[in-house]
């Protein structure tokens, strides 16, 4: 380069050109530069912001997620004094209460025998099919069950009849009989009406078998199971029962003891639903907490702190934040009404009248009008003896209170009572409806003036041991794994998990914004290399200007020497 030559000369200006054309390179870059690495710290500051929004929206959303389903709330403790004769299970529909049991029968499929054969492969028939008809409860026309020709024994018959689905199966029994040990067992459908006739068979019994021993035996009569709950006879067809009790299924395995019914005892549990709430509440305050973080110019967190100040969006999603715990949902068609009256105030000694707006109002008088009912036990099986008209049920809390409850469920379906007054129940003659909760702050949630987000203890136990379906109505809406896309009302869990996930999708504003502060850097970054070009032809293009300066400079530095020494040189010949 001309710098390097006149360095290697001598000559030049003295300046160092390098550092100089360097420095005004500098001096243009710098102010270009810093303005876009400013633009890039902010945008990777606001996707920072958006993420730590994300993730506490993330964490709303798995608090809410754990109070979306019913199963969540059925956590009922259960006291049954016969458990070797029945259980029971429980569902968050279960009211606590003391109910009594006494199962007089079970079910029971009709079973019946064929005649013995002398193998369970013996032909039956000279190479032919074997038809045999049904009749379940003497329906009609019989149901046709067709053996093939290529397996007319004993044992193709127990394959056909099972293979046809009929509603009856069979097996092979060796009893062990030293000439016709192979007989046939058919079992019928539990419950009486599941009786059934099976003829055909007769046909290809052992021939030495008299008329009336050809066709097959019952054993076991078709019959359905019995039992008295709370003073009310209940038939069913199989040993599985449901709605005995609201929200119960019974198991049958055995009588319970002749006389003495089965005390059972449903005590709630919900010592596992406070801490979901709490962790509802610090999750909204957590997600509070950072929208403050983010928004706050003077907040020095690091990473995230004053990342989206002046954002609209903040307010956005703070509104939105508040509509989760103030939303209001109606109570689902189905929610039974519910009446608790404290036992201190029932008085055994008086009658009263009960009904409902589907059912018949009835006097329940106590069985002796001196003495009255014998215990409050004693007036909740007399209310239960004629809840089929009435349609109003009676059981016992934990608490010892009388709980009403209308069978036929929605809200509109109020309990009545009228009647004289006084009446037992010690309430005044009317309409009555339990209270559902439609919001979180019926049972406790409310925003303060500061945003937060609080929880009224006594509020909520109170809901708890008042009206646990109601709450758990309002929160689930009684679902159980809905999804984010049903249109199904899902309580004000559900809710709030539909609303959050479209708050965190791939299309809502915060990812849209946070995408869009991505392309922004990218942008950013490639204006910066083109600085970095632009500033490296502009430094070459300095280095050259000067360097055409240094030649020059040196040039006349070049000549003056030159000229200097040929003047003195004149002027030591003129001084001579």
């Amino acid at each position: 380069m001309a710098t390097d030559t006149i360095s290697a000369l001598g000559a030049g200006s003295g300046v160092d050109v390098k550092s100089l054309a360097t420095s005004l390179v500098d001096a243009e870059r710098a102010p270009r530069k810093a303005v876009l690495d400013k633009k890039i710290k902010a945008s990777e500051g606001g996707i920072s912001g958006y993420a730590a929004v994300k993730f506490v929206l993330g964490d709303l959303n798995t608090a809410f997620a754990s109070l979306k389903n019913q199963s969540a709330f059925n956590v009922m403790s259960t006291r049954n004094s016969q458990a070797t004769a029945f259980s029971v299970t429980t569902t968050a529909a279960t009211s606590a209460g003391n109910h009594s049991v006494a199962v007089t029968q079970l079910a029971k499929p009709q079973r019946s025998i064929s005649p013995g054969f002398t193998a369970k492969d013996v032909a039956l028939t000279n190479n032919l099919p074997i038809n045999l008809s049904l009749s379940v409860h003497g329906a009609t026309p019989a149901q046709i069950i067709t053996v093939p020709a290529t397996a007319n024994t004993p044992a193709g018959i127990v394959s056909a009849v099972n293979a046809a689905g009929k509603g009856i199966t069979a097996q092979l029994i060796n009893t062990g009989d030293s000439t016709n040990p192979f007989k046939i067992m058919f079992t019928g459908q539990t419950g009486l009406n599941n009786d059934f006739q099976l003829t055909g068979l007769e046909l290809y019994a052992p021939p030495e078998l008299p008329n009336n021993q050809r066709g097959l035996s019952v054993v076991q009569s078709a019959q359905n199971a019995l039992l008295n709950v709370d003073g009310v006879n209940i038939t069913s067809t199989t040993n599985k029962v449901e709605g005995a009790i609201n929200g119960t299924t019974f198991d049958l395995f055995s009588l319970t003891t002749a006389n003495e019914p089965a005390s059972l005892d449903f005590v709630r549990d919900t010592s596992s639903i406070k801490p979901k709430i709490d962790a509802l509440v610090k999750a909204y305050n957590d997600a509070t907490s950072m929208l403050g973080v983010v928004s706050d110019p003077k907040s020095t967190v690091e990473t995230y702190g004053a990342t989206l100040v002046g954002n609209s969006l903040i307010g956005t999603v703070r509104s939105q934040m508040r509509s989760l715990i103030t939303n209001t949902v109606n109570a689902p068609a189905g929610q039974a009404n519910k009446l608790t009256i404290p036992s201190s105030q029932i008085n055994l000694t008086l009658p009263v009248t009960l009904g409902s707006t589907t059912g018949v109002s009835t006097q329940i008088a106590p069985p002796n009008s001196l003495t009255g009912f014998a215990d409050l036990t004693s007036m909740v099986t007399a209310i239960n003896a004629v809840s089929a008209d009435t349609k109003v049920s009676a059981s016992k809390d934990a608490n010892g209170n009388l709980v009403l409850t209308n069978l036929t469920g929605t809200e509109g379906n109020d309990i009545s009572v009228s009647g004289i007054t006084p009446n037992s129940l010690g309430i005044a003659a009317g309409l009555y409806k339990s209270q559902i909760p439609n919001a979180l702050r019926d049972i406790g949630l409310s925003i303060s003036a500061k945003g937060v987000l609080e929880l009224d203890s006594t509020k909520l136990d109170t809901a708890l041991q008042g009206n646990f379906e109601g709450v758990v109505t309002l929160l689930t809406g009684n679902q159980e794994n809905l999804s984010v896309y049903s249109q199904a009302p899902g309580g004000v869990a559900n809710s709030a998990i539909k609303k959050l996930t479209t708050m965190l999708d791939v299309n809502s504003a915060i990812t849209a914004q946070s995408t869009n502060l991505t392309k922004k850097i990218s942008t950013y970054k490639l204006e910066l290399e083109k600085l970095e070009f632009r500033m490296t032809d502009l430094l070459a293009r300095y280095n050259k200007q000067f360097g055409a300066m240094e030649s020059m400079v040196g040039q006349s530095k070049v000549l003056k020497s030159s000229l200097t020494s040929t003047f003195d040189g004149m002027m030591a010949a003129y001084t001579k």
